[in-house]
């Protein structure tokens, strides 16, 4: 075995010396197989094409836009296209036509959703109303007490669904306007943008609905400044100079409401593989958005299609051999869809061997200073997935980004060694960063601990524009569209073809990267114990322990994850076995170190840990899901629990449930990851708040405890 493990070691470091070979996981004939063929500019023009419609979940924009993804599937090679229909728990809603006039005391169009249809807030009701404006501050209570808002049309720079409870619900007012601004920037940051807004569509028991238009600052405080003051000006810049104190406003919309429950559904194609149909690669993108998300999420739903056309065309000219396994490819209503599909077919993710997700993936990185987040799997779902994602991810930051020795006197060529640009993009470096799981987007879904499938994504962030009328093609670079798209090919194309002999492979990245993540441990498992950090000693030991206890056992779960290509493969499972075997050698090795470093650190050893009765009662306590998964989602919707608790991390607390977990177990695996990322990131984990959300989830009927 020793010899074994030498080879393969001596193999690697062979290839990774010559010139061609970047990543251990494509061979440099295959990387450039990929490259030459996915497109950017390819992707692009889709997105131009889905910019037309505002597809929000069960409109008309969505089902225009999902017929196109149809049949542009078709035309790229994929099999068995379909729409699949889902129920949607909501209305279908549709904005036909809506219009906002101020009359007095000049004439001017202030909106008009032929223009742009984030000008009227969805979930807004049928109106033809003329009627007077007040201002209405931030729509608060305390404001509105001391404001006689009836008949009248208010303005805010709050979220309209505030004040359609405040001022219209509980006051009397007849419609909104409203001017905030996204993503919580500030009114001066972008004073033309529009943000996307909703109101309740469905309004209180005994009230009528309303509607709410949502303009830009610029207008909304042009509107404001007319209130404020008696002055003659040209506040609008109409030519007309006129008296201000008093503005009246004429609203008219037009809106279809169907019934309730309404309907929605996905888009769904594939590659068909030749061999395994139990360990479906499932690539995914989101349909849903406001009109234009040329970015949020076009750029995925454009970006997967383009990598539909080209795996087939590469299939097509015998330079791409048929997948072994089944590629599955999905545009989606955001997050809804994957849950509510999961609850109908609790089944189909025991067919799933891993997500890989885009969402804003085409951002143009010199606007906004945006940076292309690739997004590790939780804690709870780490696994050999996350060493390749790093291994490929890694490969395309490298040479799609200038560094002076390679670059300066290292003889490659300049500024980047292997640069993916397009025809019609930009030559930007790639503004890329590996970071602990964020979810809110599609690949959520999927390492849910009651589904179970490894999953990696991609999110830009910051992102000035997105939810907003400023999401559009200006903003999107086909350069940043081919180089994202590579690596979703990359993966999924290593995933496609692996067997039981490209075990070693993933085992010696995992292990690699295991070795990375645990060295991390002990660093921030040092720093905890730094006097100044943590005032109690042995608490800070207790945290300190834990990080490496549960680092080895997070480790221990990614190496064994690769078994899922070994079969009944004996040299397979030994490569995971001596692998695994290492790991409790290293785990003795993070201990002997952190206890030195305890004794350097106080001059004595540390004491025994020792659980406090909560602990211990944690301890005697272990929960289980709830069956079916139609139960288990719905019961768990109904949680209420208020704690400080970061939501990332409460996520995880769901997600560690397992019916063998202890809900210490589980809190010192929350906490561990917490602790791992920092507080800054993920917040502080209490074992009181994990107890908390446990018992009220037991409560609603989603845990059962054994």
């Amino acid at each position: 075995m020793k010899a074994l493990l030498a080879l393969y070691v001596l193999l690697l470091a062979l290839t990774a010396t010559t010139h061609a070979q970047t990543t251990p996981f494509l061979t440099d004939d295959e990387i450039r197989m990929l490259q030459n063929e996915i497109s950017g500019d390819r992707s692009f023009e889709h997105i131009r094409w889905l910019t037309h419609w505002h597809r929000d979940s069960g409109m008309e924009g969505y089902f225009k836009a999902a017929e196109y993804v149809i049949q542009a599937a078709k035309d790229a090679g994929l099999e068995d296209v379909k729409f699949v229909e889902q129920v949607l728990d909501g209305h279908n809603y549709t904005a036909k036509s809506a219009e906002l006039w101020m009359l007095e005391p000049v004439e001017v169009k202030l909106a008009d959703i032929g223009e742009h249809n984030v000008y009227l807030a969805d979930g807004s009701h049928d109106a033809e109303v003329t009627a007077e404006l007040i201002w209405i501050g931030d729509a608060s209570k305390a404001v509105l007490d001391s404001l006689d808002v009836k008949g009248k049309i208010v303005l805010t720079d709050a979220s309209p669904g505030r004040a359609a409870q405040n001022a219209v619900w509980d006051k009397g007012a007849v419609g909104i306007i409203a001017y905030p601004i996204s993503e919580n920037k500030t009114l001066m940051d972008y004073p033309d943008q529009i943000a996307w807004t909703r109101i309740p569509i469905e309004p209180p028991k005994d009230k009528q609905g309303t509607f709410a238009f949502t303009l830009s600052p610029r207008k909304g405080e042009t509107l404001r400044k007319v209130l404020a003051t008696q002055s003659e000006q040209d506040f609008f810049a109409t030519g007309k100079r006129t008296k201000g104190g008093r503005v009246v406003v004429k609203a008219k919309v037009d809106t279809e409401i169907g019934p309730k429950p309404g309907r929605t559904g996905f888009v769904e194609g594939w590659i068909r593989g030749t061999k395994y149909h139990d360990q479906q690669i499932v690539i995914t993108a989101h349909l849903q958005e406001e009109k234009g998300s040329a970015n949020d999420d076009g750029s995925g739903c454009g970006n997967i299609l383009e990598l539909a056309r080209a795996f087939n065309k590469l299939i097509a000219e015998g330079k791409m051999k048929r997948p072994l396994r089944d590629i599955r490819f999905w545009w989606t209503d955001e997050i809804y869809s994957e849950y509510r599909y999961f609850r109908d077919f609790p089944n189909e993710p025991k067919k799933m061997l891993a997500n890989l997700h885009q969402d804003m993936s085409g951002a143009k990185q010199s606007m906004g200073n945006r940076v292309q987040h690739l997004i590790f799997a939780p804690h709870s779902r780490t696994s050999y997935l996350d060493a390749m994602f790093e291994s490929l991810g890694t490969f395309l930051i490298q040479t799609n980004n200038a560094y002076l020795a390679a670059g300066r006197q290292g003889g490659l060529p300049h500024p980047f060694s292997r640069p993916l640009y397009s025809s019609m993009g930009t030559r930007d470096n790639y503004n890329a960063a590996f970071v602990p799981y964020f979810d809110s987007s599609d690949h959520m879904c999927f390492v849910e601990g009651a589904i179970g499938v490894p999953a990696v994504a991609l999110i830009n962030w910051p992102d000035d524009y997105i939810h907003s009328s400023d999401d559009d093609l200006d903003n999107i670079d086909p350069t940043q569209l081919r180089r994202n798209n590579f690596l979703i090919a990359a993966m999924a194309y290593v995933l496609a073809f692996a067997e039981d002999d490209d075990v070693p492979l993933f085992a010696t990245e995992t292990f690699a990267q295991s070795n990375r993540r645990l060295a991390k441990d002990l660093t921030v498992a040092m720093q905890l114990m730094k006097p100044a950090t943590n005032g109690s000693t042995n608490e800070a030991w207790k945290d300190a322990s834990l990080l490496i206890e549960q680092g080895i056992l997070r480790e221990r779960r990614a190496v064994q994850s690769a078994r899922v290509f070994a079969k009944d493969n004996r040299n397979a499972q030994q490569w995971l076995e001596t692998f695994v075997a290492k790991l409790s050698d290293k785990e003795k090795e993070l201990r002997a170190d952190l206890n030195a470093y305890y004794a350097l650190q106080y001059n004595s050893v540390p004491q025994t840990i020792k659980l406090s009765p909560e602990e211990l009662a944690a301890s005697k306590k272990v929960p289980m899901n709830a069956m079916p998964l139609e139960t288990y989602f719905k019961q768990r919707g109904e949680v209420r629990f208020n704690s400080k608790l970061h939501g990332l991390m409460r996520d995880e607390v769901y997600y560690f449930v397992d019916g063998k977990r202890s809900y210490y177990d589980i809190y010192k695996a929350v906490r561990a990851e917490a602790l791992a990322a920092g507080s800054w990131y993920y917040g502080e984990v209490r074992l009181e708040d994990v107890v908390g959300l446990l018992d009220a989830a037991v409560e609603k009927g989603a845990l059962v405890v054994n």
